[in-house]
């Protein structure tokens, strides 16, 4: 009966240190998954940093360009615009210089 109770608390035993042992494992895997969450946490916040700020960069660009554009299509237009009006001023030109050097006939 001695050697039932002896091997029932030596069972007991090992199973408190098994129990021990699991839980100083599972604290320390917790630990490293905190440490990695940390790493993941950081890592991430620097690669978004990057994105954001290429993606910026990328719309600056992409504005200028287009900015550029639409500058230059409408120098070109209020170029011909302009050469059109001083091909039609001639003949207002004439008269006013004629009014002016030999008045209103």
């Amino acid at each position: 009966m001695n050697e039932i109770i002896k091997s029932i608390t030596d069972a007991e035993q090992k199973a408190a240190e098994i129990k021990q042992d699991a839980l100083l494992r599972a604290a320390e895997i917790s630990a490293q998954a905190e440490e990695r969450a940390v790493e993941i946490d950081k890592l991430s916040a620097a690669e978004c940093r990057e994105l954001r700020e290429k993606i910026l960069k990328d719309a600056t660009v992409r504005a200028q360009n287009g900015y550029d554009a639409e500058i230059s299509a409408k120098r070109a237009e209020s170029a011909k615009y302009a050469e059109q009006c001083l091909k039609n001023a001639d003949r207002p030109v004439h008269d006013i210089v004629r009014r002016l050097t030999v008045g209103n006939r």
